[in-house]
């Protein structure tokens, strides 16, 4: 059993382990330390010391740690989610202080080709060109990236106009297909279009079909700008999850999620992890 421990008794690891690191990072997730620690070796600068990172609890404490955070005292670097917030490219709270992630959550930087194909590799045993080819990433991203996108707008323009609304918290399932005992989950085209409808009408209720309309429209806009337009997609309970089915696929055998975030996180192109990388150096 992973044990709960109080903020205080949180707050206390981090004198612990300053002897061992340069920079004290926090982020919001709980029993997350072994993954980030490990991710955050990886990206942090040679010249900056990561021994452990330290769980606030949640968003809102992580920027409350930020802004009561004596910077002239001690180096450290606090991290919280994109979410919609940034989806729909909203200032981000105590900018000087807390680093927002570009992207709505990490595990939108680790669902990437490199990282797939060594996960294929050692499963399977095959060169990394035959892995390449199993795993087809582009073709796969593309193959879904299409209509989650747009019910990630429309998601985004909903937790706006009724924050309380549930959206992501629906989960994966919503949009699966049903297979039979032992077929390895897909997504289904027309549960997508039907809960894009769903969310509009909500939308709708609250804003007029005009207000509703340009809001959405701002958003998808927004999301064509990026490099990267499918890091509007919930990483964690969308990409993430649906790039465990293929990997499944192409293997013929199943994964571990805890298990494969972390292979995903040791294997994956660091250059996706740049931002983070420059905000611990100029911590």
């Amino acid at each position: 059993m992973i044990p709960t421990w109080s903020s205080r008794a949180r707050a206390a690891f981090a004198y612990l382990y300053r002897p061992l690191q340069d920079v004290d990072a926090y982020i919001e997730d709980l029993h997350d330390t072994v993954f980030y620690t490990e991710l955050f070796k990886s990206v942090a600068p040679k010249n900056v010391r990561i021994a452990r990172v330290f769980e606030a609890g949640n968003r809102g404490a992580v920027v409350a740690a930020a802004l009561s955070h004596d910077f002239s005292k001690r180096r450290a670097f606090f991290m919280i989610d994109g979410d919609f917030e940034w989806v729909r490219d909203e200032p981000p709270p105590a900018p000087s202080v807390v680093h927002r992630l570009d992207a709505y959550c990490i595990e939108n930087l680790l669902v990437q080709e490199k990282g797939g194909v060594q996960v294929v590799v050692e499963e399977t045993v095959v060169s990394a060109a035959d892995a390449s080819a199993l795993l087809s990433f582009e073709s796969w991203l593309r193959g879904i990236s299409g209509s989650l996108l747009e019910l990630f707008v429309v998601f985004a323009a909903l937790n706006l106009a009724v924050p309380t609304e549930p959206t992501v918290g629906l989960g994966i399932g919503k949009i699966l297909k049903s297979s039979k005992k032992g077929a390895f989950p897909t997504l289904d085209p027309q549960k997508i279009i039907q809960l894009t409808a769903d969310v509009k009408r909500k939308t709708r209720e609250v804003l007029s079909d005009e207000e509703a309309s340009a809001l959405e429209q701002k958003i998808r806009d927004r999301a064509n700008s990026l490099s990267n337009s499918t890091d509007i997609i919930s990483g964690k309970d969308f990409l993430l999850p649906l790039f465990e089915f293929h990997l499944w696929h192409c293997m013929g055998a199943k994964t571990r999620r805890n298990s494969l975030r972390f292979r995903l996180a040791r294997h994956c192109d660091l250059s996706r992890f740049q931002a983070i990388t420059d905000a611990l150096s100029a911590c």
